[in-house]
């Protein structure tokens, strides 16, 4: 990543918001996963956007060095957060990507407000949980709302959760990764947190990205999300991964910015 990029912080009401910021021109805005960083999430991207957007990539609220006084997470509170974000920046209709919980929570901002955004990216992304669903994050450690077996974590991902302390020390310490985890894993583990048919109701050109090996999310609920928002595109990404952005970084990049280029007006 470059060493160019600033690090800078914004109050929105509750909430002391970190984010990074590289690069000049129409904005794109990146929002990361559940339970990592800007900086962690997008590496492969902030250096590749920023030669063709102002890049701002902001940490979650209670991610990395975004403080949560209040240890509550929703996809709609924290779309509410990026929309704040937006309007203190004084941003005009910004790019909005977001992976995994980052494109639910551009998913709740195309629902929700309709207007804020030019285009949305949501990668990584569920309309619905299905029993699917619910195995694989019980095979991943996520026993049941808020009950969350370490062990079996560190076993299935162990160079991740090695990374968390690190990565989530700034305001809370080293040990604070496991109490996200715990309070995120009842959002995660909440079917009312997911969209359903209420993606209809999105009218910003939307593109849903996918890897064709995601084992959290089956292909097929790609493609349910985008049937259900009439302004979008599908890119299924192959021998990808959920970290298709990473793993398969040029390929991401440039899908998203051919679609970027065509909504730019």
């Amino acid at each position: 990543m470059t060493e160019s990029y600033q690090s800078k912080y914004v109050e929105l009401k509750d909430l002391k918001m970190h984010y990074l910021e590289v690069g000049k021109g129409y904005p794109l805005i990146l929002l990361h996963g559940g339970i990592a960083t800007a900086e962690f999430n997008w590496k492969e991207q902030i250096d590749f956007f920023s030669k063709h957007f102002r890049v701002i990539a902001p940490d979650s609220r209670g991610h990395g060095r975004t403080n949560n006084p209040t240890g509550e997470f929703s996809y709609k509170l924290m779309a509410k957060d990026i929309v704040d974000f937006i309007e203190i920046l004084n941003l005009e209709k910004p790019f909005i990507c977001g992976w995994s919980d980052g494109g639910q929570i551009a998913l709740e901002i195309g629902i929700n407000f309709p207007t804020i955004a030019k285009a949305l990216v949501a990668g990584g992304v569920l309309g619905e949980v299905s029993d699917h669903y619910f195995v694989g994050m019980k095979a991943w450690g996520l026993e049941g709302p808020g009950e969350v077996n370490f062990e079996q974590m560190e076993k299935i991902m162990k160079n991740f959760i090695e990374a968390l302390p690190k990565l989530h020390s700034a305001i809370y310490g080293s040990e604070y990764w496991k109490k996200l985890l715990t309070d995120i894993s009842k959002m995660w583990l909440n079917p009312d947190e997911f969209p359903q048919q209420r993606l209809e109701k999105i009218t910003t050109p939307t593109l849903i990205v996918q890897g064709d090996r995601d084992s959290a999310i089956p292909v097929q609920e790609a493609v349910k999300v985008y049937q259900l928002i009439e302004n979008s595109e599908l890119a299924i990404i192959p021998a990808a991964d959920h970290d298709v952005f990473e793993t398969k970084a040029d390929m991401f990049n440039s899908i998203v910015l051919d679609f970027l280029k065509r909504n730019r007006n």
